[in-house]
């Protein structure tokens, strides 16, 4: 084993005699090793344990002192244009009306600030409510929707 020259390292023997210094050379199974003591030969066969970071300073970390992380910003609220907010009922008439116009999804999509995925869930979910979808051909997300449809057209 090759140890880093010039570089402070703590020796440990078998015998539990710790050797902090620096190594000034090595030959094979022999380190010199040099200290405030002056300059020691060690065999390395002697050696238990080699630590090389004895130049860091030994902190011990407990988990109850760590800081816990936090962001840099502080929260911020969702603005309008969010996709996940709620649809209130105001919306639906919206887009049922623009559902009855023909309006594309895309196009209502972009004008209610979601996603393409979710107008299309609400448009199926709307044509099986007025009855030109079955029940059975509802994708899971849209047959969630169903019920609600009918609440909301009902108070017309």
């Amino acid at each position: 084993m090759e140890l880093p020259r010039d570089r402070l390292i703590l020796l440990t023997l078998a015998n539990g005699t710790p050797l902090p210094g620096r190594v000034r050379s090595q030959d094979h199974d022999w380190v010199e090793l040099e200290n405030n003591e002056g300059i020691r030969l060690v065999n390395l066969a002697h050696v238990a344990v080699v630590d090389l970071n004895t130049g860091a300073p030994r902190v011990e970390i407990v988990d109850e002192e760590l800081p816990r992380p936090r962001s840099a910003e502080a929260p911020r609220k969702v603005t309008g244009r969010a996709p996940g907010r709620p649809w209130t009922d105001s919306d639906l008439k919206d887009l049922s009306e623009g559902f009855l116009d023909g309006l594309p999804d895309k196009l209502l999509a972009d004008r209610h600030g979601r996603t393409l995925s979710q107008v299309r869930d609400l448009r199926q979910a709307f044509e099986c409510q007025r009855g030109n979808v079955p029940d059975d051909q509802l994708s899971p997300a849209a047959s969630t929707w169903v019920d609600r449809w009918r609440r909301v057209l009902r108070q017309d």
